[in-house]
């Protein structure tokens, strides 16, 4: 995990309930459909409306992106056509 992940919560304004059962108790967040604590992490009806949460329970939005910087000489030279192939595409008219 990056330094700055977090786990996701219900109480973020991007989290939601697929069962629509949800409700705010005081400070805690309760689960009608299971009649207990909504925990994001165990639930299979949870969804970020971004959909950035990911499998282990953290929220992609606020995980870095990782930059990868390809020289030139890593590339991939392009693909060389065979001799014939070329022959018969430069014949072949448009349509």
């Amino acid at each position: 995990m990056s330094v700055g992940s977090k786990k996701c919560f219900p109480g973020c304004e991007l989290f939601r309930c697929e069962q629509r059962s949800l409700v705010f108790r005081g400070k805690t967040s309760y689960c009608r459909f299971a009649d207990d604590e909504c925990i994001p992490q165990s639930c299979k009806y949870n969804r970020c409306v971004k959909g950035r949460f990911l499998p282990n329970g953290t929220c992609g939005l606020n995980m870095k992106t990782r930059e990868l910087e390809i020289r030139p000489d890593e590339c991939v030279d392009p693909m060389e056509i065979p001799s014939n192939l070329a022959q018969k595409m430069k014949n072949r008219r448009p349509y």
